[in-house]
């Protein structure tokens, strides 16, 4: 009768053998899953990191800049800031950009005490192509999805928005990540 409980135990520890390699298989997949996923979120926050970055150092750059030293003319002085907000965002250059970026630079004057004279609310929105080429449109306003600041302040806003590749083992999506910033116009005139 020992023996044949005895028997009984191992027979059962030896079928038992292949269950870890089971589980194994079955578990991996979802390990793969969970670890990419978050390898895949890890450089989507770099994303949003940079585009955020780049808007708050190109917002504190504009703010600082006169309309003289960047240029002379509220369309030039756009163009500076919005060269340096894609250098910030680390996309690249406003002529060889990384595909489907968008940087929008706005400057609200509504005194328009300077002595170059500013359109009241002057913005320019930079969409890079697919072939490296970007589109720079001037338009009169502030950048879109933005508010405007209190009533009779001197501002600038730098929106920047580029897309991430989220990679996982099954699929992946491209989402939108955005950094918007907005600075009290301070600059001094140049003399």
């Amino acid at each position: 009768m020992n023996r044949s409980i005895l028997s009984r135990v191992r027979h059962s520890e030896a079928d038992d053998s292949g269950a870890a390699a089971v589980e194994f298989a079955l578990l991996l997949p979802l390990f793969a899953m969970l670890v990419f996923g978050m390898i895949s979120a890890g450089f989507t926050f770099h994303s949003w990191l940079n585009s955020t970055h780049g808007a708050q150092e190109s917002a504190r750059f504009a703010a600082t800049l006169s309309i003289q030293a960047g240029g002379g003319s509220t369309d030039s002085w756009l163009a500076t800031v919005g060269e340096r907000a894609f250098d910030a965002s680390n996309l690249g250059t406003s002529t060889t950009a990384r595909a489907d970026s968008v940087v929008c630079v706005a400057i609200y004057a509504p005194g328009n005490k300077f002595p170059t004279t500013i359109t009241p609310a002057r913005r320019v929105i930079f969409t890079a192509a697919g072939d490296g080429g970007v589109a720079a449109a001037f338009a009169n306003g502030t950048c879109p999805g933005m508010s405007p600041a209190a009533a009779g302040a001197d501002y600038v806003q730098v929106s920047v928005s580029q897309p991430a590749d989220f990679n996982f083992v099954l699929g992946s999506a491209t989402i939108r990540v955005e950094g918007r910033s907005t600075s009290h116009y301070e600059a001094v005139a140049l003399s």
